[in-house]
């Protein structure tokens, strides 16, 4: 029995999948195995570092300290009831 994947032109149209996400998956799995491997990028990988910080309770309070970080290059990533969550890229040593 062969697998699905050995009887579809890479090149080719392929049948509609469930959802849009699903057909470009299934589109990007029959090309990559075409190809044999799939490329990485070394370079491409991107690091970042996370902090998370208790929220001081007074907005005003909240959003100076924020500001300081943002100063220092921390991004704001999430803000819950009682925390803040940042991330900065790490740089390349």
């Amino acid at each position: 029995m062969q697998s699905q994947h050995a009887q579809r032109d890479p090149d080719g149209p392929l049948e509609p999948g469930p959802s849009p996400f699903r057909d470009a998956f299934s589109r990007a799995r029959v090309e990559s195995l075409a190809a044999g491997v799939l490329p990485v990028h070394v370079e491409a990988f991107r690091v970042f570092e996370y902090r998370i910080e208790r929220r001081r309770g007074k907005r005003k309070a909240d959003v100076s300290a924020w500001n300081r970080l943002g100063l220092e290059g921390w991004e704001l990533v999430e803000v819950t009831k009682k925390h803040a969550t940042f991330k900065r890229e790490r740089v390349a040593q």
